[in-house]
């Protein structure tokens, strides 16, 4: 019997019946743990990687296949495509050792304490999804310990995403981030950077005055050549002229320097202009509140129990108090003090002025009222407190 062969039409139907698509088996999942136990036990490795002494043997194709870096280093006409030993440099050997599992394994583990070395070796070697776990890491981790390296070490590798979001957070909380020490740390252009911002919503300029002073008497014998730019930053018309008479113009750094004394007989000048003088000068302001957002609670049953009510991120805070118990005093708030006003307690009336400095943190008494007075009214006006009413009693205490 004579068996023809399938004609034109045949083979058509038999191509449209071919099936194509990815085969997923057991067998081709294992390669990739097949080929990292040959690399755990140096089998068909074909070139060692030396990095401060240790010794990687690895395989050139699956470093060419995952990283741009050794597939120029491994396919192209350079020394190290035919040599049998790669020294690397500018990385830690563990670093190298979690990067090269990586490769052959795609899983790596990032914490705080290895995260800043993995990022700048992936970049360094141009293993990407390395370098995006680590940028996302520190994404989430970013804080006012951190936010000033996270924002200098975005910007060496050109992360332009992680520098936005490091800069907005210092800005936002300006004042808790001159706390650690990272601030006083900052070389001068990225501090002058900071404080001439026009976005500092978390401080007062006083607070800006009182940055600048920290950072410029961490090392002032080197930072002196510094004091004019830095001092510079700060917009001294908007410092109250409480604060210019009290702390900035006994300041020896502003009397020893003729450019930084006439800054501030500059703004003291202004302040002595009649308000609608004022309007004529141009005075640039920034997009931050006036006075520190907070609201002080006395509770006058418990004298130890006293907070503060942050309207920002609608939290209360504890603080320690020292003055003894006391009922219907006044309250004000003037120039970072919280100011505690007479009353009175199981002796008497008082007359005494309690004080709590705000950016220090500390109770102090200074003042007294002229008489002991309980039950009064009180306010604050440019750096000076008023009393009025009130009940007086003969005894003083």
């Amino acid at each position: 019997m004579e068996v023809s062969g399938l004609g034109s039409a045949g083979q058509m139907e038999m191509a449209s019946k071919e099936k194509t698509g990815r085969i997923v088996s057991d067998q081709w999942s294992d390669i990739g743990k097949v080929v990292n136990a040959f690399r755990m036990e140096g089998v068909l490795c074909d070139v060692t990687l030396v990095v401060q002494g240790r010794l990687f043997p690895v395989h050139r194709l699956v470093l060419a296949a995952a990283s741009h870096f050794f597939r120029l280093m491994f396919t192209t006409n350079m020394q190290e495509s035919v040599s049998q030993a790669v020294e690397l440099h500018e990385v830690e050997p563990e670093i190298m050792e979690q990067l090269i599992g990586f490769l052959y394994t795609e899983r790596i583990s990032v914490n705080e304490t290895n995260v800043q070395s993995l990022l700048l070796a992936a970049d360094r070697y141009h293993i990407y999804p390395v370098k995006t776990t680590c940028l996302e890491f520190l994404e989430e981790r970013t804080d006012a310990s951190n936010c000033l390296g996270i924002s200098a070490l975005a910007d060496l590798l050109d992360c332009p995403r992680l520098k936005a979001k490091a800069e907005r957070f210092a800005l936002r909380h300006f004042t808790k981030v001159v706390q650690f020490e990272e601030f006083p740390r900052l070389d001068v252009t990225r501090l002058v950077k900071l404080l001439q911002h026009d976005d500092l919503t978390d401080c007062t300029e006083e607070e800006v005055y009182d940055a600048a002073s920290l950072w410029l008497r961490h090392d002032l014998p080197g930072r002196q050549q510094h004091l004019e730019e830095v001092l510079s930053c700060v917009r001294f018309p908007l410092i109250s002229q409480t604060f210019l008479l009290r702390t900035v113009q006994p300041e020896p750094m502003i009397q020893d320097n003729p450019k930084c004394l006439s800054m501030l007989l500059s703004a003291m000048g202004y302040h002595l202009l009649p308000r609608k003088d004022r309007k004529g000068l141009s005075v640039k302001t920034r997009s931050r509140r006036n006075q520190i957002q907070r609201i002080a609670l006395f509770k006058s049953s418990a004298p130890h129990i006293c907070r503060y009510f942050n309207p920002k991120d609608y939290n209360w805070t504890n603080f320690s108090c020292s003055f003894e118990e006391r009922r219907e005093a006044a309250a004000v708030y003037c120039d970072d003090l919280v100011c505690v006003l007479g009353g009175w307690n199981r002796r008497g009336f008082v007359k005494r002025i309690d004080c709590y400095s705000v950016r220090q943190r500390i109770w102090f008494c200074k003042w007294e009222l002229p008489r002991a007075r309980t039950n009064m009214a009180a306010c604050a006006s440019q750096g000076k407190i008023y009393v009025s009413g009130g009940s007086y009693e003969r005894c003083e205490y």
